[in-house]
């Protein structure tokens, strides 16, 4: 396996960057719509306006608090989803332990191959999607695909864990914005667990909500009221701000690293006064603002900068987890601006932070695209591949061969027993990308990009035909039927 990571900053420039959190803290303070964040920071002794809903500060208060959560959660993630390393190490970059791939991003459209539609998705959509995860090996932990556009949006994300729980056996996540969804997903999180309090308290399924920070220096009203209602189920709270350089925050990566540092460390430190046995850790998924189009951007060296600094900041000074999110690029449609766009962040990620594999995300986010994930999952082979290293060891140097082929003058290494034995454990095979020789003297590229996309389209296909979906008890459907109805039955009624 490779060892080591490139390092963005070193100790003098993390002190830097702390102190510069620490001065925004306490002379700027942050913006909090939550009257219990609030409340707890002024017993605490902290400055607060109730009625401009601001609070200022303590430099000692936020030290002690962070310090009391130094080495507490370890676990490495993409920005939502299942752990994928159990333990940060301490100066290498995180790397799954085995070939696994981030899938579903509750996207609120799917594109789709050949007709080149960008579309709201449909139930059926969902199902065929959860079936296409489920069918994968690589994933380990389905998390809800899409957002589907055929359902009443105050129960969708509700309807979209029942899909998720009837349809696999590996549910993930099903995200919510809204506090009054909380209790019902956190029912299914204790069904889906057997009631399992340390899986429920650690990387729970069913139930996720990264508390999105505003840049500059805001949580809003949304986030505040999910957070209460999860930190009285004792849930991992994920603290995730995304500034935008020269748009939500200043166009320098250092200095927005200090605005969104002085978001991570202001947000916790108010938490842990309520409880500070909840785990918590972090997510970036910093941005640029396009000048010319003003468009958002999150495959560029500064964006990437952004995030690498505060992960090592955070995992170096604080001794916290702060994950990123490598599946966000702003390419539109599978084909060449995808590929480097995913190529690059996956790679300046995987050299300075974790290796994280997602499948199949689109257009910063929005897009789901299955044959896309397809022609992710060739490419995330070949990363973590790399990332295992090379075995170095006397059958792998096999001298005693080396000496006995010579010059290969009567054979070749290729009719050997020592290339049968290895060649799957040494060599890639690219499942759609075209590695024969070329026969003809005219090759236009557009061809050859749809002749990748027919497979990567039919491949997908293939495997949801195939998928059935598992044999649940029927108790366990009754009780999610009943969950869900239950809540179908409040929040339908709020209006």
């Amino acid at each position: 396996m490779l060892r080591g990571l490139l390092k963005a900053i070193d100790p003098q420039q993390m002190e830097l960057l702390h102190c510069g959190a620490m001065t925004v803290l306490e002379q700027t303070g942050l913006q909090i719509q939550g009257e219990f964040l609030l409340r707890a920071l002024a017993d605490a002794g902290c400055r607060v306006d109730f009625a401009a809903r601001r609070a200022w500060f303590k430099p000692d208060l936020v030290e002690r608090q962070v310090v009391a959560q130094r080495g507490r959660y370890r676990m490495v993630r993409s920005s939502l989803w299942y752990p994928f390393c159990r333990d940060l190490p301490a100066e290498d970059v995180a790397i799954p332990e085995s070939f696994v791939c981030d899938y579903g991003f509750a996207t609120p459209h799917i594109y789709d191959y050949p007709s080149g539609e960008f579309r709201r998705p449909t139930v059926q959509d969902q199902i065929e999607m959860i079936r296409l995860g489920e069918g994968l090996p690589c994933v380990r932990a389905v998390c809800a695909p899409l957002i589907c556009g055929d359902t009443d949006p105050r129960v969708e994300i509700l309807e979209s864990s029942r899909l998720l729980l009837r349809h696999c056996t590996k549910p993930g996540w099903v995200g919510t914005s809204r506090a009054a969804e909380v209790k019902y997903l956190a029912e299914l999180s204790a069904l889906a667990t057997g009631d399992d309090e340390r899986l429920r308290r650690t990387q729970p399924p069913i139930f996720v909500h990264a508390y999105c920070t505003t840049s500059p220096l805001k949580i809003d009203t949304r986030s505040c009221d999910v957070l209460r209602e999860a930190l009285a189920c004792r849930f991992p709270v994920n603290f995730a701000p995304m500034p935008i350089l020269g748009g939500t925050a200043p166009v320098a990566p250092a200095a927005a690293a200090v605005v969104a540092t002085a978001e991570i460390l202001g947000c916790m430190t108010a938490c842990t006064l309520i409880d500070p046995e909840v785990f918590y850790f972090a997510t970036a998924i910093s941005g640029e603002m396009d000048m010319r189009t003003t468009q958002v951007c999150y495959a560029t060296p500064a964006a990437v900068l952004t995030d690498v600094i505060l992960h090592q900041l955070f995992r170096s000074r604080y001794g916290l987890v702060l994950n990123v999110e490598p599946a966000y690029v702003e390419a539109k449609a599978p084909g060449i601006q995808a590929a480097w766009m995913k190529a690059f962040r996956q790679m300046a990620f995987g050299c300075t932070v974790s290796h994280s594999l997602p499948l199949g995300l689109l257009d910063n986010g929005a897009v789901f695209s299955p044959a896309q994930a397809m022609l992710d999952l060739d490419l995330n082979r070949a990363m973590y591949r790399f990332s295992q290293g090379t075995v170095i060891d006397e059958e792998a140097l096999c001298l005693d061969l080396i000496r006995e082929m010579e010059f290969c003058e009567k054979t070749s290494y290729l009719q050997t027993e020592h290339t049968a034995a290895h060649f799957r454990e040494n060599l890639w095979d690219a499942r759609y990308f075209d590695r024969t020789y070329r026969r003809s003297n005219i090759l236009h590229a557009a061809d050859e990009d749809r002749n990748v996309l027919r497979k990567a389209d039919a491949d997908w296909r293939a495997i949801v035909a195939r998928q059935k979906d598992p044999e649940q008890p029927e108790d366990f459907l009754r009780e999610v039927d009943r969950i869900v109805e239950a809540g179908k039955t409040e929040l339908l009624a709020e209006g």
